[in-house]
């Protein structure tokens, strides 16, 4: 397993270009099937989703960190928010289409 750098919030919204909406409240909105998966990464792989859980339309998550991009199913592009879910009490990466 490769080792993982950490990288503080400054240099995370740099990377995604623009600043967090830190602390503001999203809804889970326009899934039609499955769940939103909370993530250890900013990927749509199997293997990151935390505990295999996730949000369902409806659940109310918090924005604690900045936007990044990351990679889509299929290769296409997505972006990715890092927020607090209180369902779950846990936080991660989750797909920011999918929260209004």
């Amino acid at each position: 397993m490769s080792e993982l750098n950490k990288i503080n919030e400054q240099e995370l919204e740099n990377v995604a270009g623009g600043t967090a909406e830190n602390g503001t409240w999203k809804t889970v909105c326009n899934l039609q099937s499955g769940y939103l998966a909370i993530r250890t990464a900013p990927a749509a792989q199997y293997e990151n989703e935390i505990n295999h859980i996730g949000l369902k339309n409806g659940d109310q998550v918090q924005i604690t960190g900045a936007y990044v991009q990351g990679t889509g199913f299929g290769g296409g592009a997505a972006t990715y928010v890092w927020v607090f879910a209180p369902k779950f009490v846990c936080s991660g990466y989750v797909n920011a289409s999918y929260l209004q």
